[in-house]
């Protein structure tokens, strides 16, 4: 999840045929989902949550890496499944997502789950390359969701320091058309 921002029914749906690790440039292309029906359990729907959501990525090396070393001691399953269980089914999210709560137990990584990793990919790309390689890397069809929901925003204002010193070398000089009453804060 880190190495993609998908969501963690994407991850887990993803098969070894989605995968294209010989490549100069290894990708892994997001095309399905992981749903669960009542009364049939968790399967693999071959669709994304929206158009935008079916989108190819080139991987970082630590994926690669990652990924070449989990082929090589995986067992055959079923659905071909990269993050098979150990009877060869598709993990449930919701199992995954609990035994993510269990593993950062008495730790101070409350705060992290599964959807933190995909905040974090889109706040990182924003920062180094912009919102549009942000909104495309999450499979979003537009800016607006990526930066209203998973861009994370600055703490610290930006340092404008300089520009209001200013205000204090020129006393005399009007700067706002009408006092407030909190005009000096």
């Amino acid at each position: 999840m880190l190495a993609t921002g998908a969501r963690i029914g994407e991850i887990l749906a993803l098969r070894w045929e989605d995968l294209d690790l010989a490549a100069a440039r290894p990708t892994l292309t997001i095309c399905g989902t992981l749903v669960y029906v009542k009364g049939q359990g968790i399967f693999r729907q071959p669709w994304t949550k929206s158009d935008a959501g079916y989108r190819m990525l080139v991987l970082p090396r630590f994926a690669v890496g990652m990924l070449i070393a989990r082929n090589v001691g995986a067992a055959d399953n079923p659905h071909d499944a990269i993050f098979a269980s150990r009877r060869g089914t598709w993990l449930s999210p919701n199992n995954v997502r609990r035994q993510w709560r269990q593993a950062r137990a008495d730790t101070d990584l409350d705060w992290v789950t599964p959807h933190s990793f995909r905040k974090t990919v889109a706040t990182l790309i924003k920062e180094e390359a912009d919102t549009k390689s942000a909104a495309a890397q999450l499979g979003h069809c537009s800016e607006e969701i990526t930066t209203t929901y998973y861009i994370a925003k600055p703490v610290q204002a930006p340092d404008v320091s300089d520009v209001l010193e200013r205000l204090a070398a020129n006393p005399n000089r009007p700067h706002s058309p009408a006092p407030h009453n909190d005009a000096h804060r």
